[in-house]
This record gives structure tokens, sequence and C-alpha cells, in this order.
């Protein structure tokens, strides 16, 4: 059995998928596996994987796995979590790269501290472009997307206070692949890619250590989800999510004594999750960057309608407001169309 397997979930990466699986299998680190699951792409690359990989999948370097149809990444990811055997989990998407020491300096970390959780304060970055002519230059930048980064490796204070304040202050980037984690820690809590995870593995983790050493490089491709522009329809989705998300939070507060009848720490927990999330999918995307338009209006009010029927008429006016404002646009008027 390997020390460590790489969790791959892959839809629609032909393009991209063959930088990544050679970045994770020429690592210095040899004992590790990697497991694909396609998510029912449409572009080839579950066949382009087959083919060209052949040799590693026949030596049990790879193992490709096909969902009968496409499910999103948090389920694909789920079922990979699952279907891994090995002591240590990475994740790493299917458009992004390790470094050739990555897991090499994971598993020396994760090894020495007996960790659950080892997290990278620092990843690389690739700029928002496609594939260089180079296969082999891939430009990339030294970033920090935290305030709380280390200088060594260090074991982090393991009170629960203080692992709610790393949480809340932004103190760990919280994307699962710049993390390498203990696969029965996961199994024993029940851990996996869905809302609120990244705070739960940090209150649950009885040792978690963070290293300075970047070893992920994250892709800005223009053509991933979090890239593309929000149409009327994915606004509308959007609501629709952060709503469904509050109430699975409000039963994730009734099941944890921290939170249970804590007003001020439940707030501190919704509003983190709001914010992000608006202002990853809103603000980022510059969707009132001309601001409320007579389409975006409508997105909005269905969203809300769905929840609120007649009632939508003031959180659609709430959504709006923020959102116009963050963006230096009147909150007050829809921005008539252009004159054709």
């Amino acid at each position: 059995m390997p020390k460590i397997s790489v969790l791959i979930p892959m839809y629609n990466r032909k393009h991209y998928i063959e930088q990544c699986l050679d970045s994770a299998l020429n690592q210095t680190f040899k004992d590790f596996d990697i497991i694909i699951r396609d998510d029912g792409s449409s572009d080839g690359s579950a066949d382009f994987v087959a083919e060209k990989y052949a040799a590693a999948i026949a030596a049990g370097k790879i193992k490709l796995l096909r969902n009968e149809k496409n499910l999103g990444e948090a389920p694909t990811t789920n079922r990979l979590l699952r279907e891994a055997t090995s002591k240590y989990i990475m994740i790493l998407h299917s458009d992004d790269l390790y470094i050739p020491q990555a897991l090499e300096h994971m598993h020396a970390v994760v090894e020495h501290f007996n960790a659950d959780v080892v997290h990278a304060s620092r990843l690389l970055t690739s700029p928002r472009t496609d594939l260089t002519d180079d296969k082999n230059i891939i430009p990339v930048t030294l970033t920090c997307w935290e305030n709380n980064p280390v200088d060594q490796v260090t074991v982090m204070p393991d009170d629960i206070e203080s692992r709610f304040k790393e949480w809340v202050d932004q103190g760990t980037f919280g994307d699962l692949p710049h993390n390498i984690f203990r696969r029965e820690f996961l199994a024993e809590h029940d851990l996996r890619l869905e809302t609120l995870v990244h705070l739960k593995w940090l209150l649950k983790a009885k040792v978690f250590v963070k290293t300075p050493q970047p070893f992920y490089v994250y892709r800005i491709s223009p053509d991933s989800k979090t890239n593309m522009e929000m149409s009327p329809e994915r606004i509308t989705k959007f609501i629709a999510d952060q709503i469904e998300t509050t109430r699975y939070i409000d039963k994730f507060f009734a099941e944890e004594d921290f939170f249970r009848g804590n007003a001020e720490r439940q707030y501190r927990v919704l509003s983190k999750m709001f914010f992000g999330s608006s202002n990853y999918r809103i603000n980022r995307n510059g969707v009132y960057k001309d601001g409320i338009t007579p389409e975006l209006h409508c997105a909005v009010e269905e969203g809300f309608k769905k929840f609120f029927g007649d009632d939508a008429a003031f959180p659609t006016f709430l959504f709006h407001y923020v959102h116009a404002l963050l963006a230096g646009q009147r909150p007050d008027v829809i921005t008539p169309p252009p004159q054709r």
C-alpha cells in the first residue's frame, strides 16, 4: 500500500491534465499512487489519460475511474476520499501542478510531527493564461492568501478558541489541495468536501502543522468555473446555494457544543461565509460593473422569489444595495440598457 494517495477529480481538462499528471508522476518521493475520477467529461479527458498513461495504469501507479454521469466537483472528490486506502491523502486539481519536491516535503513533515494535517502557508500561482508554447515553462509567482503565514515549520495551538480565530481571521487558506491529511483522521470525523470543511478540520485536528514551503502551483485558468463570467442563470443558482448553505450551517450550529446557543460565534461564521462567497463569486467577477442592469435584476429577483415568494422585494434590494456599493455603482436605480 503506498504511503500517499494523490486524488484528482477531473472534468473537461484534456488540455491541462498532461501537465498536471506529469508534475505528480515526476516527484522525488516515489511511494505514492494517483487516483483520478473523471466526472463525465465530454472532451475526451478520460480517454486521453487512458491512452497517454496506459503504462502507469497497468503498473498500478495511476488508477483511472469514471463517474456514470456528471456529479460535480464535490461529490466526485468525496467518492475519491472514500476510495483511497493510503496512510495520507493529498488532493490535486486537474488543471494545477506540484513542484518536484512536493510530496517529499509534505510527507517528511507529517511523519515527523505525527500530524493530522500539514498546511502550506504559501503557494505558487500562474497567470490567467492558457498553456505556454513550451510545456516545460510555466511562469509562477510566490503567493500568500492568508493572514497568519509561518516562516518555519510550526505546530499550531490546539485550543478551540485559537483555531476558531485562525479560521475567522483568514489565518489559514481553506482550499483542500494545500494540505496533506492523515486518511484515518478524515474518516474518523467524516470530513469531506462540503460547506465548512475548512472550519471542521481546523477544530477537529489534534496536531495541526504549518510549513512555509510552497509546493502547489495554482493555475488561474480562464475556463475554470470560478473564473467564468457569472451568467444570469448562475447568479440565480448562487442565491439558491447561499440559502441552502444557511440551512446547512444552522444544522451544524445545533450539533456543535462550541456554537450552540452562542449568537456571536454563529454570526461570525455566517458573516465570513457570506462575505467570502459574495466577494469571490460576485465582486471578483465584476457582476455589478455596469450597475444594476435589467437582466441582473431579474436574475436576483428570481433567485429570491423561489424562497420568499411575494416577499422577495426586500432581500432583492439588499443584495443589489450591498454589491452595487462595493462596485462603486448607484444602488438605487436600474441601469437602462445601452442605446443601439
